[in-house]
């Protein structure tokens, strides 16, 4: 009896164990798609990091823990690029521990960078917080909301705010790297999805083979991909390329393997993006920091929904203030502007947020505050309709923040409130807003209005600019020159003036 008991059990065991085997693989499929096991152990890890996974065990822990206290304390004592080893150490170990690729990453783009002079010195170090995050942390985590949230914090406020004196250096380098990319100011997404996806398939088109062929006898590598971002290209491969018509399908095959491989951007997704919150201009850090934290959205719950929400709200806040690029690189000229078109998407997003997480206080103060900053830039700019629409919504949403329904008064008490104290976007907007209403009453015909608001806007800039007196503040948070603002509103004005007089007047005021 005892005997045969065995057995049975043995035979329950063996069949358990062959049921375990035959479920594995789909377990582990599933598990894959659900990002709860986020590579195989060793999978595309490179050899050093495969092998002291193999090496090390499940000793790892420990040495990476110890690994770690030695972290701790370089941080108290300032040894930063000393942190940069032992971090990389840290990830080597523990490729899963996604609080050290937070902390590398931070380290690089905002202790280290500081200590450095020079802005190219300290684009070069936020260069790589930001691909240390993008191209390996999430890499071995790509289901870790926070890792996205990360990223997309570097974006938005690393390159988007003013906090650091280098700021504008790593917006026009960032404007400059994706104006390359893309060909122009944004990206043609319908050429990005239509472009070869493989060398092979580019090369069954006769055109760009022949153009493949001409780039090699000329010995051009056609396949660089660096060379995409060189303006100086040689004269001969640019005449090549001007005269090829080959040439657009290996420029769109190339910069969607760029975009893929170096800035790990899908066409598809950043599409899907634009069309959900955009049009975003994709030279500047705001739509960065949306793509991230949109990218994120799948894998965060709880409090890592709410960040990541937030992030996207803020960010389109900021490209409502500041997501209209104004360039001319033969005057020097990088000026940020509000771009009135976001405000639909903006306030849809907002409202969807305040429905997606009701007990949070501080995301319908955050949508209360940007409304009352677009009812003021909307007035600017002589959007009154959409202004006092905008003031009926404050009102009924948050009572509490309405003073007096008069959408003059409301504007009026707004904008003479702690001006000087306003961020360089918010100053920007409100400085060049008003410009733009001194144009659009000059063109009606009302010359005392439009030198009053004219007057108003140079008072508003000149008293920014007295409460920053010294150089550095004054570099990292000050204004363009009040008569480049003006020009840009005006120019706004002209585009829309409806006879050649209007135009005309415009223009004698601006020599």
């Amino acid at each position: 009896m005892r005997r045969l008991t065995s057995i049975l059990l043995l035979l329950v065991a063996f069949a358990a164990l062959g049921g375990a085997a035959w479920l594995n693989p789909r377990l582990t499929a599933q598990r894959a798609e659900q990002h709860l096991v986020p590579v195989a152990p060793t999978e595309s890890m490179p050899p050093l990091l495969a092998f002291t996974t193999v090496t090390f065990g499940g000793f790892r822990g420990i040495v990476a823990d110890l690994l770690w206290l030695r972290a701790t304390d370089l941080q108290e004592r300032g040894q930063y690029f000393e942190l940069v080893q032992i971090a990389d150490w840290i990830t080597k170990l523990e490729p899963r521990f996604t609080t050290v690729w937070a902390f590398q990453s931070w380290n690089m783009a905002y202790n280290i960078s500081v200590l450095l002079s020079e802005p190219v010195e300290r684009w070069r170090w936020v260069r790589q917080g930001i691909g240390l995050l993008r191209d390996s942390g999430l890499q071995y985590n790509p289901g870790s909301a926070g890792l996205y949230h990360e990223l997309a914090w570097l974006f938005f406020h690393k390159l988007g705010q003013d906090a650091d004196q280098a700021h504008f250096y790593y917006k026009q380098a960032w404007a400059d790297e994706m104006t390359a990319l893309f060909g122009g100011p944004q990206p043609d997404f319908a050429r990005l999805l239509a472009a070869p996806q493989t060398t092979s398939e580019l090369m069954r088109l006769p055109a760009a083979a022949t153009c493949v062929a001409g780039l090699r006898a000329l010995d051009f590598d056609p396949f660089a991909g660096v060379w995409l971002l060189v303006s100086n290209r040689p004269p001969a491969v640019a005449k090549l390329l001007d005269d090829s018509p080959g040439a657009r399908a290996l420029l769109d095959f190339i910069r969607v393997q760029q975009l893929r491989e170096i800035y790990k951007l899908d066409p598809a997704e950043m599409q899907r993006v634009d069309a959900a919150y955009g049009p975003l201009d994709w030279r500047l850090p705001d739509a960065h920091a949306i793509y991230w934290a949109a990218q994120g959205k799948p894998f965060a719950k709880g409090f890592d929904a709410v960040k990541l929400d937030r992030m996207i709200f803020q960010s389109l806040a900021d490209a409502f203030k500041q997501g209209r690029l104004m360039r001319n690189a033969e005057e020097e000229l990088f000026v940020l502007t509000p771009n009135l078109d976001l405000l639909p998407r903006v306030n849809t997003f907002y409202i969807q947020a305040v429905r997606e997480h009701p007990d949070n206080e501080s995301i319908r103060t955050a949508h209360a505050n940007f409304l009352q900053e677009a009812i003021s830039t909307l007035y600017l700019f002589h959007r009154n309709q959409e202004a006092a629409a905008r003031l009926a919504e404050l009102s009924e949403r948050y009572p509490a923040t309405v003073a007096t329904n008069n959408l003059e008064l409301f504007v009026t008490a707004n904008l003479t409130a702690n001006a000087d104290a306003l961020a360089p976007a918010e100053a920007t907007a409100q400085i060049e807003g008003m410009a733009y209403q001194s144009a659009f009453w000059l063109i009606a015909g009302d010359g005392e209005r439009a030198a009053g608001l004219d007057q108003l806007a140079r008072r508003i800039w000149q008293r920014y600019m007295d409460k920053r007196n010294d150089p550095q503040y004054r570099e990292r948070t000050g204004l363009p020159p009040y008569e480049e603002l003006r020009r840009q509103a005006f120019a706004r004005a002209r585009s829309s003036a409806q006879s050649d007089a209007a135009r005309a007047r415009l223009d004698a005021a601006l020599k």
